[in-house]
Parts: structure tokens; C-alpha cells; sequence
């Protein structure tokens, strides 16, 4: 069985007129301010589906542009009322009247035509700078009608590493687990909650899902045995295998940067102990050995060290442990019960969930411990996990009463809810960067 959404794009192709690689927006600046943008209607250019299915494709496509555009924080949408042109002219930049674009308040300028025929859609998509009336970006897709969002979300990936050089994260999926079914099971979406897969059926506990580091692979905790194992699943050919389902705990699951080692939790003689098991060898390595609780391993991204949560001081507190001198250091001092551990992309700060008075928060810290934090403050908000690009980090919260997916900037600003339509998610995992 295939789980995976293979590559919807089976064509991408520069449109004539394109400026390739020049940055217009400095992601380090203090402030950004956003660029108003134009999005004409998308243009009907033929195909054999019916008007109905045509203008629920169009919409489609055209809300996941515009709502990609939003979440990048670049652009602000021009209201279509204000738009001026001609709505007959055609899409390339001589058909362009400029001048009509700027007095509806565009400085950027977005047109598109498409056709859809019942076995692909084909998009025709050009990004306009309208002072100096180039186009910037144009490119021409080919892929799915089953997923015609995919289409929008590589083109938002394409035009963000333009404008700013750095790579886009709209094409990046979350993973979560929900008990909708009457069970906990583990799912799967694009980055903003749409095209929901449901990954496990076992009818039991899964939890924890986990991204291996090509993103074709996932870790999960699942009960279906009767006790915690930790399962991976290979989302390309649906081969669901047990990782480790020793007697006791196996929980925990973390690949290592490069995808050849596993960090988890096994029970141990005196209490739950961190292990490194090597997927080639086999070989099991114990990383602590102690009276109190180890759990929720997370790999530095160089490899070198394992954060993690521990009892040893008392309450649990985040511990680092260097996997060269085997060296332990305690990184959290303050708050009753700090839990679930998530280092940033670029190896500078950790995010974890912290309680003082029952619920939980977001914080963040820097990877030695200092500087910490508070990003949220309307708990219970836990399971902190980043976007690939580290700008954002997305949660779950019980702050509104059922558990819902959020997702905010890395400074904690501009926190939104997640839709994914199935209810009650929890536990979110941020996937890397996706071929």
C-alpha cells in the first residue's frame, strides 16, 4: 500500500521573461514590511470538466495561493474590488497594463490561466514586479487534479526562495494524532492542516509520530502489541516494521541527523534509561544510567548532543548529554515540570513546554540553557515542534478545550489555528524539507 503523496508536479518549466536570482526581501531585517499583491481571478484556458468541478478547482487553487502568500509574511492581498485591468488581458508581461495595477495599489502582481482535464490540471503561473513592470517568476505545472493545492504550494515555495534565498516551507507536512476514530491514530497533512491522510488503522494507541531526517519515514509509539513499541513506517511502500518491542517501555523514537541512529527510551533495571540503537548494526548503546525517568530525546542537528527530560533533580527538568565524553548537563532550572524538547533547525535554541501551576506553555532557551523565554500564556500548550526554515513552530493547544494544532512565529507572534478538519490533534511534528 503506497501512503505517501508521491510528487504531484510531473512538470515544471520556466515561462519566458523570467529574472532568476535576485533577493528582494531581507528575512534578517528588523521589521518586514508586507508588499501589497495583486491576484487576478485565475483564467479559464479550456478543458474537458464540468463548469461546476471547474469553479471549485479555480477557487481551490486560488484560496491556496492566496492563503500561502498570507502565512509567508511578505505580502498583504489587494482587494479585488480595487482591481482596474481589463479582466480580457492576457497573462504575459506585454499584455500587462501596469499602470492600471499601481493605481489599484499592486506593487506585486500575480496572473494565472489554467486548464483541467480529468487526469491532470496544468497551471500557467507568472509573478509580476509592477514599478519596474518585469516579471519576476513565471513557471508552467502540470500535476493531480486529486490535489490541486500541491500545485500553489510549490509555486509559494518557488517564489519565496526568490525573493528571499532562502528555501520555501509551503510544499512541508505536519504529522499529529488524533482520537476522532474512538482510537488514537496517527495522520497526516500539508502544512496548513489541508489534504488529510490517515496513516495508522491498528485500532489501538499510537503516539509520537516522528519525521526521519529524508522525510520518508516515520517513528511512532503504538500499543497494538498490548505494551509501548516504537514502530517505523515507510510512507513511500506502506512497510510498517518494529523498531525496538523489547518487554516494558520503547518510547521516544528519534532518528539522528543522519538518519542511521535512533534515540528512545527502554525500561531499565533501575528506571527508564536514553539508548542509542544503530539501524545498521543493530548495535544498542545506553546513555544513562540513573534512579529517575529519561524521556523525550532530541537530537542537536550537528548530532554531537541528545536533549532530553529527566527526574533526577526531582521535578523534570531538560538535560543535554554530549555523545563524545558522555557528559551530562542540567539546561532548566525554573518551573515545576518542563517536558517535550524540540531543537531548532539551526542548532542555536531549543523550544519545550514548561508548567508552573498545572498547565503548560511554550518556551524557548538557548541551546546552553540560558535566555529562556515564555511564547505563549494561555495554557495548556504543549509538543513544540519547528518548521524546517526554524521561522515558525507549531504546538497543540486545550486552551479553547478540545486539543488543536497552532502555529506561530519563533518569537511567539502571530499564533493561528490549524484546520485539519479531523478534531482534537495532538503531538505535531513539523516535517523537513521535502523532495
Amino acid at each position: 500500500m503506497r501512503l505517501f503523496i508521491s510528487v504531484l508536479v510531473i512538470l515544471a518549466v520556466f515561462l519566458s521573461g523570467e529574472a532568476r536570482a535576485k533577493v528582494y526581501i531581507d528575512l534578517s531585517a528588523p521589521a518586514v514590511e508586507r508588499i501589497p499583491i495583486a491576484v487576478q481571478e485565475f483564467k479559464d484556458l479550456g478543458g474537458s470538466i464540468p463548469p461546476e468541478t471547474l469553479k471549485a478547482l479555480r477557487d481551490e487553487i486560488m484560496d491556496t495561493l492566496k492563503s500561502d502568500l498570507v502565512f509567508s509574511g511578505i505580502f498583504k492581498i489587494v482587494d479585488k474590488e480595487a482591481h482596474i485591468e481589463d479582466p480580457k488581458a492576457g497573462l504575459t508581461e506585454a499584455e500587462t497594463n501596469f499602470k492600471d495595477w499601481r493605481t489599484s495599489g499592486a506593487d506585486t502582481l500575480i496572473k494565472a490561466g489554467f486548464t483541467a482535464e480529468k487526469d491532470r490540471v496544468t497551471v500557467e503561473i507568472r509573478f509580476f514586479d509592477c514599478f519596474k513592470e518585469k516579471q519576476i517568476v513565471g513557471k508552467k505545472y502540470i500535476g493531480s487534479p486529486n490535489s490541486p493545492r500541491r500545485l500553489m504550494h510549490y509555486f509559494a515555495d518557488q517564489l519565496y526562495e526568490e525573493l528571499t534565498g532562502r528555501k520555501g516551507i509551503f510544499t512541508s507536512r505536519i504529522l499529529f494524532v488524533s482520537g476522532k476514530t474512538g482510537n488514537k491514530e496517527i495522520y497526516i497533512s500539508d502544512y496548513d492542516g489541508k489534504n488529510v491522510i490517515q496513516l495508522t488503522r491498528n485500532r489501538s494507541i499510537n503516539l509520537s509520530p516522528q519525521w526521519s531526517p529524508d522525510g520518508k519515514k516515520i517513528l511512532y509509539i503504538s500499543y497494538k502489541k498490548g505494551f509501548p513499541g516504537l514502530y517505523m513506517l515507510d510512507l513511500r511502500t506502506g512497510e510498517d516494521r518494529a523498531v525496538s518491542n523489547k518487554p516494558g517501555i520503547n518510547i521516544g523514537g528519534r532518528f539522528s541527523p543522519d538518519g542511521n541512529k535512533i534515540a528512545l527510551t527502554l525500561s531499565g533495571e533501575k528506571s527508564p534509561e536514553l539508548h542509542v540503537i544503530d539501524l545498521n548494526t543493530g548495535e544498542d548503546r545506553k546513555l544513562t544510567d540513573n534512579y529517575g525517568i529519561d524521556v523525550s530525546p532530541t537530537w542537536s542537528p550537528d548530532g554531537k548532543r541528545i536533549a532530553f527530560v529527566s527526574d533526577t533533580s526531582g521535578n523534570p527538568h531538560i538535560f543535554v548529554v554530549d555523545l563524545g565524553t558522555a557528559s551530562v548537563k542540567r539546561l532548566t532550572f525554573d518551573g515545576k515540570y518542563n517536558s517535550s524538547p524540540s531543537w531548532s533547525p539551526d542548532g542555536k535554541l531549543i523550544a519545550f513546554s514548561r508548567s508552573d501551576s498545572g498547565k503548560f506553555n511554550i518556551w524557548v532557551m538557548r541551546a546552553n540553557g540560558s535566555g529562556a523565554t515564555q511564547l505563549t500564556f494561555s495554557g495548556s500548550n504543549r509538543n513544540p515542534s519547528w518548521s524546517p526554515d526554524g521561522r515558525y513552530i507549531i504546538y497543540s493547544s486545550s486552551s479553547g478545550g478540545a486539543s488543536s494544532l497552532f502555529i506561530m512565529q519563533s518569537d511567539g507572534t502571530g499564533a493561528r489555528k490549524i484546520t485539519t478538519g479531523v478534531g482534537n490533534e495532538t503531538s505535531p511534528a513539523w516535517s523537513p524539507y521535502l523532495q
